[in-house]
């Protein structure tokens, strides 16, 4: 999509419970919504599968929208792509949740999912690279250590992509590779559309239609 910088979701990786006596990580705070402890790990790409931000600061019970809304990079990086999960801003973009078979909204969620895949397959990317951040293991470490060993992933991830140190076989690992761990759009933030920035979204939405569809 054009004007677009890159694509924002979150994801899940599985860590140890922390202590019931760590004041600072009560374990109950990293229960994510199967049941299991986590820290949920918002990551933002470029069409390259380039990592330009991350944030795994948050437990796994705080929901995607939550992490982004106190985000520093959210003053600096525009436009992005979500999906539903996150509120339509003037500088986050949106799926149209209502739209006519046929028509230039229709025509935009298509380019908007197509394009949104750079996220999935980054994510895939990292997860099969560090097999250590996969949902098939668990970081042995306090919340502080294992967003230090997610942080150095990422970096390890970003030079890799850079060298062009490719994984012949990621295609055959899992292309499909659980981004959407939280099924945003099935779990949509209640309180995110009610944000003051929606209506303002709407329009810089339908402008976008009208210059590059329409």
């Amino acid at each position: 999509m054009r004007g677009i910088l890159g694509a924002i979701d979150g994801t899940h990786v599985e860590i140890i419970a922390p202590s019931v006596n760590n004041l600072e990580h009560p374990p109950f705070v990293y229960i994510n919504r199967k049941g299991k402890h986590s820290i949920n790990v918002m990551l933002i790409c470029d069409a390259n599968n380039i990592i330009i931000g991350i944030n795994a600061r948050y437990p796994g019970s705080v929901h995607d929208a939550a992490i982004w809304q106190v985000s520093e990079i959210r003053n600096y990086l525009s436009f992005l792509i979500s999906d539903s999960g996150y509120g339509l801003e003037p500088w986050l973009l949106t799926p149209y949740a209502n739209f006519e078979e046929g028509s230039p909204e229709e025509q935009y969620n298509m380019m908007h999912k197509s394009t949104r895949n750079v996220i999935e397959r980054t994510n895939g990317i990292l997860k099969s690279r560090f097999c250590c951040l996969s949902r098939h293991c668990v970081l042995n470490y306090h919340p502080a250590k294992a967003a230090y060993i997610i942080y150095s992933c990422a970096v390890l991830h970003n030079i890799a992509i850079r060298a062009k140190f490719h994984l012949d076989d990621y295609d055959e690992i899992n292309e499909n590779y659980e981004i959407d761990e939280n099924d945003e759009l099935a779990h949509p933030n209640p309180d995110v559309n009610e944000d003051i920035h929606v209506h303002a979204g709407r329009r810089i939405r339908n402008l976008y239609v009208q210059q590059n569809i329409l």
